[in-house]
């Protein structure tokens, strides 16, 4: 195996000919959403997740020798024989990194990672009309065993009180609570069938 590497090319001029980078990817795709979602995904250190997410799994679609290096390809300047097959190519024979990474789905890392307040979670994930949904939240979450209860991945102020409030993951929180005893199940149903 060949341990000389050599660039394959960029990020945009083999994947995306109007973006520098992933990271860019990824602030474009956030980048229409509003001002508090966004200023929530950066400050809570989920923005950064995304992009880490993103780019782990561009470089897992790549060959194993080959990896996304900043905005750069770069790969064995001489590969063993046979060392891509399998991999998507091009009319000249070289990687196809379009091909490679077009499955990704950039939206499904961002909403898994998409951070959420007890309030959204009361509000959006259990559908609470409760006058606080933060704490039915914060009661649905106590609830879990200690293995299923999500982590909060940062603590920030509150835009009005200023008061610190946790904020956890959207897909951690998801699976959490569809791990819940009883979920799915219609334990009021059994007998009457």
């Amino acid at each position: 195996m060949s341990t000389t590497t050599t660039s394959y090319g960029t990020w945009c001029n083999q994947v995306n000919t109007y973006s520098t980078s992933p990271d860019a990817d990824v602030d474009d795709y956030i980048g229409g959403g509003p001002d508090d979602w966004r200023t929530l995904l950066e400050e809570s250190g989920a923005l950064e997740r995304i992009k880490s997410e993103y780019r782990a799994a561009i470089n897992a679609a790549l060959p194993g020798d080959v990896a996304l290096c900043g905005d750069e390809f770069i790969g064995p300047w001489e590969p063993e024989e046979g060392e891509f097959d399998g991999y998507p190519q091009d009319e000249d024979g070289t990687l196809d990194f379009a091909a490679m990474v077009e499955d990704i789905d950039l939206a499904e890392i961002v909403e898994r990672n998409e951070p959420l307040t007890l309030e959204d979670i009361g509000r959006d994930e259990l559908k609470s009309t409760a006058v606080n949904p933060a704490k039915t939240a914060s009661g649905v979450l106590a609830k879990l065993k200690p293995e299923l209860r999500p982590k909060p991945i940062a603590y920030l102020p509150h835009p009005q009180s200023r008061r610190p409030q946790a904020i956890y993951l959207a897909g951690e929180v998801r699976a959490a609570l569809a791990a819940r005893p009883g979920r799915g199940v219609r334990t009021d149903l059994k007998g009457s069938e």
